[in-house]
């Protein structure tokens, strides 16, 4: 018999062996794949909040010329015409809704500035406290930087309230449920977030690491603008030959601040960390707020807001088209980066401001407090902007005052929460919950409680307050879905079980939306990728038969050989 050496097998039986290895491998391949293809849909989910931002400013005619990114944005995803964020809408709880997936009822967070029964302000005070997360806790509030690190490093802890044992409570601890950061850091995936002041801490969730990469720039900062920068006194070159106020004060100053975290986010989208230094990569989560907007809208000159005609004035067609244009940078850097496919871009408002046109009726911040503390009702802690919240000293004076106050027949307010009625609103008992108002008190449109001159403000349980623009988008969106409106009444707490599914998460782990119920945003064709589908059996069985054919041409050849 004459033997062939392996170098000589035919080429008919060497082709078959070859082709069958291949196939076999692809097979085993698509088998091993199906299910990581269908658990990520997206790999990045980015967060973008307009301060201010109405439904109501994306769909006016006179507003349209000035909003042509957020107009492609539309074109190129969902959007929801019937939005509506957290009561109150605080930028707190409206930006939990979004982050938890639940209301302030399950967070436990009413407001930046509320008031807890159990916390203590200091180690030896009683029980009782006001608790205020904004510029007060920071290290240094004249500063940019907050007087630290741009990020928790910049919170003073001798500010904070203490618990019973004296332990100072970091916003993040104040927060009774996880957010989507959690969620994502515990499944090993890089997180970012950009805010407004060191407080929004609080995003990092109870944990405290939810965050890889936290910059918040203090907005109530002294500022000016050095050569087109925006500096401190601590970062001027020459800060004798400057005027220094606040931020928000100016709707130029914020504009320039609003770039200072756009600048932020494109080093993100670019893969490097906010501030440009290191290279973590693009993160799966990450997100950043502006601010220009919501200044416009309280500037009580003439050159803020809407009038009552419908009328823009010229300094808020300016924020609404520095703000338009960043987004449209963000888009574009997305593309650039090959990211708009891989991204779900989410728009929306942590609240809005009312009045949306004309000029709010202006209530002192004494109206209703004196009347209670003349009635022998003291008062603990009020926080009052369109809205009011009452902590009392006796919470059994709760109905008193709710009479008492109802019987002023005072025409700003609307009705007053208490009792059952305030549970019924979907709040929680403030017998037994320590953080609950004992009652609140809902402002008629366009009242708003302040001693500072400001056209509108935000807080209150109003349209103008509550219906936000929210609109959800992707390059990779299917045909079908780009360019739709969802009309249906959605709760911007939807955007966080999104977030999650969208990323292949299991929003069973966010445990806000489990406690309420929360769905996940409709109309994106994003299935609930977190379940892994079961295994495809003809794919296995192929897999499997094309590996023994495989052995067995080989057993053949090796025979032959």
């Amino acid at each position: 018999m004459t033997r062939f050496s392996n170098s000589h097998l035919p080429t008919v039986l060497k082709t078959v062996i070859f082709s069958t290895v291949i196939l076999t491998g692809q097979t085993f391949l698509q088998f091993n794949n199906s299910a990581a293809t269908a658990a990520s849909f997206y790999q990045h989910v980015l967060l973008l909040s307009v301060d201010g931002l109405h439904d109501a400013d994306i769909n006016d005619p006179l507003l349209q010329p000035y909003l042509p990114n957020i107009n492609n944005l539309q074109a190129n995803g969902v959007t929801y015409t019937n939005a509506f964020t957290s009561t109150p809408s605080d930028s707190f709880p409206g930006e939990l809704n979004y982050l938890t997936g639940a209301s302030p009822k399950t967070t436990g967070v009413y407001y930046d500035n509320s008031y807890s029964r159990s916390l203590l302000s200091k180690i030896g005070s009683p029980a009782g406290t006001g608790v205020l997360f904004d510029e007060s806790i920071d290290k240094n509030p004249n500063l940019i930087s907050g007087g630290g690190d741009f990020g928790k490093g910049s919170i003073d802890p001798s500010k904070l309230p203490v618990n019973s044992t004296g332990k100072p409570i970091y916003p993040h601890n104040y927060l009774n449920v996880n957010t989507i950061f959690e969620v994502a850091h515990d499944a090993g995936l890089h997180t970012a977030f950009i805010d407004k002041h060191p407080a929004y801490d609080l995003a990092n969730g109870p944990s405290g690491k939810g965050i890889d990469d936290f910059y918040a720039p203090e907005i109530n900062a002294k500022v000016a603008l050095e050569n087109g920068k925006l500096v401190d006194r601590s970062t001027a070159q020459n800060p004798s030959n400057l005027t220094f106020k606040t931020t928000t004060k100016s709707t130029s100053l914020t504009e320039a601040y609003d770039d200072l975290k756009v600048n932020a986010l494109l080093n993100q989208i670019a893969g490097k960390d906010s501030q440009g230094i290191t290279t973590p990569g693009t993160p799966a989560i990450f997100g950043m707020n502006f601010q220009a907007l919501s200044v416009a809208q309280k500037d009580a000159t003439s050159n803020g807001g809407i009038a009552a005609d419908g009328t823009p004035s010229p300094g808020l067609i300016n924020a609404l088209e520095h703000t338009d244009a960043s987004i449209g940078n963000i888009v574009n850097a997305l593309k650039q980066q090959n990211l708009f496919d891989s991204t779900l871009v989410v728009l929306t408002a942590k609240h809005g401001q009312s009045p949306r046109q004309g000029t709010a009726t202006l209530i002192s911040e004494n109206t209703f407090t004196d009347v209670l503390e003349k009635a022998g009702i003291t008062v603990n802690h009020a926080t009052q902007d369109d809205i009011g919240l009452f902590w009392l000293a006796d919470q059994s004076q709760a109905d008193t005052a709710t009479t008492l106050l109802k019987n002023l027949k005072n025409p700003a307010i609307n009705e007053i929460l208490s009792g059952s009625t305030l549970q019924q609103a979907g709040f929680g008992n403030p017998l037994s919950d320590d953080r609950t108002p004992d009652f609140i008190i809902k402002l008629n449109p366009g009242y708003v409680i302040s001693d500072s001159t400001k056209r509108a403000e935000h807080g209150g349980f109003s349209d103008d307050d509550t219906h936000v623009g929210l609109i959800a988008a992707s390059g990779i969106l299917a045909s079908g879905f780009k360019g739709t409106i969802q009309t249906q009444a959605v709760k911007t707490t939807q955007i966080a079980v999104t977030a999650l599914d969208a990323l292949g998460l299991n929003p069973d782990l966010l445990q806000g939306a489990v406690k309420e119920g929360t769905k996940k945003l409709p109309g994106l064709g994003i299935s609930d990728t977190h379940t892994v589908p079961e295994p495809n059996i003809s794919l296995g069985l192929l897999s499997f038969m094309g590996l023994m054919l495989t052995a067995s041409l080989w057993k053949q050849c090796k025979q032959i050989s």
